[in-house]
């Protein structure tokens, strides 16, 4: 009897302490971030915003929930010259889950790098950006290129002849090397002519 008497009083002591405090418990919002290197981040749930210094790799949100509440932790401010995506779900009710963990993972923007060709009218040009590993085959009489891997904005590139066409040597002219920016690349200008004749 003494034991069930007991068990009764702590139920009752758990209720009171659960009533005083509103009758639910308190969940932190918070989760992990891989890759940020840049200022600007922003996270929000609804009107519980966070702004995430750079290098951050763990964020928890200024407000904890109630059980059962819904979250929704979205990227209001991307990182500058970055963007972040979930890696988790990042919707749900509080309590649903064990633990509200959620990851985000972000990475530096990339664009096309590109341009012009003048004058090709031979099979085999091949181009090359030398912060790149994929070179780049032209078809014949083209008059515009586009690599197909982006460049990193902040990243350094260099496009140069790889090989030459049948029968024609290209130079490229203009533009050549640069700094990625945050728009695409399409200045880099190819002109081609006929090769030499074979003394």
């Amino acid at each position: 009897m003494k034991i069930k008497y007991a068990r009764a009083t702590v139920a009752l002591v758990l209720m009171a302490a659960l009533a005083a405090c509103g009758g639910k418990a308190e969940f932190n919002v918070s989760g992990t971030i891989t890759g940020l290197s840049n200022p600007g981040m922003v996270l929000a749930n609804g009107s519980d915003t966070l702004a995430v210094p750079a290098f951050s790799t763990t964020f928890t949100m200024p407000h904890q929930i109630p059980y059962g509440t819904p979250y929704s932790v979205v990227v209001q401010t991307q990182p500058a010259h970055m963007t972040c995506s979930p890696l988790t779900p990042t919707a749900d009710s509080a309590g649903h889950t064990t633990n509200i963990a959620i990851v985000f993972q972000c990475a530096q923007n990339a664009y096309p790098l590109g341009g012009s060709i003048n004058g090709l009218t031979g099979d085999g040009l091949v181009l090359i950006n030398g912060s790149q590993s994929t070179p780049l085959t032209v078809a014949s009489n083209a008059t515009s290129f586009q690599f197909t891997e982006q460049v990193a904005d902040g990243s350094p590139y260099g496009v140069s002849v790889f090989a030459n066409p049948t029968g024609q040597v290209c130079t490229v002219d203009k533009n050549p090397t640069g700094i990625m920016g945050d728009s695409a690349i399409s200045n880099v200008v190819v002109n081609c002519v006929a090769a030499p004749a074979a003394s």
